[in-house]
């Protein structure tokens, strides 16, 4: 009896597809657990000295896209869970592809560098949700036998906007990150995993890389949760 009355004042509705009475149903469940997918090949900012691979948990359609929107945009914080499950498991598929990243680079650790949300994003759905979601990567990593560490490297730039309903042009020219050297040891540079939420032109992720290489960390490949449709170029990882 409490438990319905909890469902009349508080509606419980699937995060991915609106079902009533479950938070998550298995269908909207499925896709988070399949191979990750190798995705930058449709991300036009992914260029020169910005070019790495990058992997996505799933692509940004459906059920997906409506999961991905309910946890960033709905304050659906009881997601967080299932989210970092998806992105350490890929992190766990990846691992020894990631390692030989790692191995063309500086002889060290990997550092999971989330890109940086905007101080304002951050407060108001009450998560800093990149963090948590690098947390993650690099604990997936490190249960998979992978040295690898979160790294706090850079900030969002003050003054640019975020990059919803903005065009190619605005989102590659706003929220350009840069980075914190004074969290960084300098001396010692370390192969340097992105890891960000989603991917759409590859804006966000290529000024990222480009912000890591003055400060110490050589930016080897990138993890998102989710990439747009076409962007994807299968599920085995290479």
């Amino acid at each position: 009896m409490l438990r319905d009355l909890a469902r009349v004042l508080v509606p419980v509705e699937c995060a991915g597809c609106g079902r009533p009475d479950e938070p998550w149903c298995e269908e909207c469940r499925a896709p988070w657990w399949e191979e990750p997918l190798r995705c930058e090949s449709g991300a036009p900012r992914l260029d020169g000295d910005a070019w790495l691979p990058v992997w996505s948990c799933a692509e940004l359609d459906g059920r997906v896209h409506g999961t991905v929107a309910a946890w960033k945009d709905r304050d659906r914080r009881d997601l967080d869970a299932g989210m970092c499950a998806a992105v350490a498991r890929a992190c766990g598929t990846l691992a020894p592809v990631l390692a030989a990243c790692a191995r063309d680079g500086p002889a060290a650790s990997i550092a999971v560098v989330p890109c940086p949300a905007r101080a304002a994003h951050t407060r108001r759905r009450g998560a800093d949700l990149p963090g948590m979601l690098a947390r993650a990567a690099a604990a997936g990593l490190r249960e998979a036998g992978v040295a690898a560490d979160p790294e706090r490297a850079l900030i969002a730039a003050a003054g640019g906007h975020g990059s919803r309903g903005a065009g190619d042009r605005a989102r590659w020219r706003s929220g350009t990150p840069r980075a914190r050297p004074a969290r960084l040891p300098l001396a010692a540079p370390r192969p340097a995993l992105l890891v960000d939420d989603v991917i759409t032109t590859g804006a966000t992720l290529a000024r990222s890389a480009r912000a890591l290489t003055g400060v110490g960390l050589t930016p080897v490949a990138a993890l998102v949760l989710a990439s747009a449709p076409g962007y994807t170029e299968g599920s085995a990882p290479r």
